[in-house]
């Protein structure tokens, strides 16, 4: 019977990315649902509303004031909240939400939202593996079945954003596009932490005008900074960020799902960050003639791991490093332990999974390494 039974799967083979596309739609369009009913009813809770108060207390009290606590303070007054977040974000943030927070708080929320939802289009339609239109729509689903993905979409989670700019960054390198391809690669100033290591990544892989491109953006952008909130905006922030431990809880920030959360502050956490730093750069290094996809889904992948400070639906960023993983063709061992650690960490909302997609690098890498060794000894044999 369990034979006969195992002898009709090829038969099933044909509907399975149908059953899948069903299954995950149905979760998508639940997510997507309960994406509408808090954006009619609990926008002022959401990210966006703080970003929209980070950035009128530049437009109203000037670039200089974004750290201010008063003016942020009075900013939520006259927006009509009781609700009151520290502003631990970069002025790039701010600059990038103004032309939203220039308009009525609904309608830039309205537009924002626009925008997210055609950043996950872009992530999804750049990047996401080639194959049939009926696969590649229940990659779309599972991404907004995801809660990482529809955590961000609810709340209105610049990380969204922050993934598209990465995928069109690789895009563009792939059109032989390079220095544009940094200039947007510049886009993750908007919240840092997220793709920190994708620059390190890029540079060790060969890619050095992509490098070039984002150094050169990054340049002018620290320099808007200065000419616009000063040294002591900067300092400022800094302080903020120094102290952010305080916050974590109204944040919600669990520093008990990262890594270096995991051992600890101070030494301890500096040595497990610089050893996946060392690690990953290692195989980039060694991959570096393979394409331009593994630099971006390793450097996307360290900056996670190696991050203290993240929220839950900031693994979200993951979508491009797995859909661009899988553009690599992984097989055996490499594939089992990566699509486990991505799937986990996006359904789980951590980064901690993506140990698996580590330890499924170095398996693959040292499979790779016994094979050539033993393929010289058959040739020396041979000899």
């Amino acid at each position: 019977m369990i034979a006969k039974r195992l002898g009709q799967l090829p038969a099933l083979r044909p509907w399975l990315p149908a059953a899948v596309l069903v299954v995950t739609g149905v979760l998508a369009l639940r997510n997507l649902v309960g994406v509408l009913h808090f954006a009619l009813t609990r926008a002022l809770e959401g990210d966006f509303a703080v970003y929209y108060i980070f950035a009128r207390i530049g437009i109203d009290h000037g670039w200089g004031s974004l750290y201010d606590y008063a003016a942020m303070r009075q900013e939520w007054l006259a927006l009509g909240s009781a609700f009151l977040y520290p502003a631990l974000y970069p002025p790039t943030l701010a600059w990038f939400v103004a032309p939203f927070a220039a308009l009525p708080f609904a309608a830039g929320y309205a537009l924002w939202n626009v925008v997210l939802v055609a950043s996950l289009l872009v992530t999804w339609w750049l990047t996401a593996p080639p194959s049939s239109r009926l696969v590649r729509l229940g990659h779309l689903a599972f991404a907004i079945a995801l809660p990482s993905v529809a955590f961000g979409l609810l709340l209105g989670q610049v990380v969204i954003v922050v993934a598209a700019a990465v995928s069109i960054c690789w895009w563009l390198s792939r059109h032989n596009r390079p220095f544009a391809a940094g200039l947007v690669l510049c886009l993750i100033a908007l919240k840092p932490q997220l793709a920190l290591m994708v620059p390190a990544a890029l540079l060790v892989a060969g890619q050095s005008r992509v490098f070039f491109g984002w150094a050169v953006g990054s340049l002018a952008m620290l320099g808007a900074a200065l000419a616009t909130i000063g040294f002591g905006g900067l300092q400022a922030y800094a302080v903020l960020l120094a102290g952010s431990g305080h916050y974590l809880g109204a944040m919600m920030v669990y520093p008990q799902l990262t890594l270096p959360g995991l051992v600890g502050s101070g030494f301890g956490a500096a040595l497990v960050q610089g050893f996946v730093i060392a690690i990953i750069l290692g195989l980039v290094w060694r991959r570096r003639g393979s394409g331009l996809e593994f630099p971006f889904a390793a450097g996307l992948c360290a900056s996670l791991l190696i991050a203290s400070f993240l929220h839950p639906q900031d693994v979200a960023v993951l979508l491009p490093a797995a859909w661009l993983w899988l553009r690599t063709a992984p097989r055996g061992a490499e594939r089992v332990l990566g699509l486990t650690g991505f799937v986990a960490a996006l359904g789980l909302t951590t980064p901690l999974p993506l140990l698996l997609v580590l330890a499924g690098w170095l398996v693959s890498e040292r499979t790779v390494v016994l094979s050539v060794s033993r393929r010289s000894g058959s040739s020396s044999s041979m000899a």
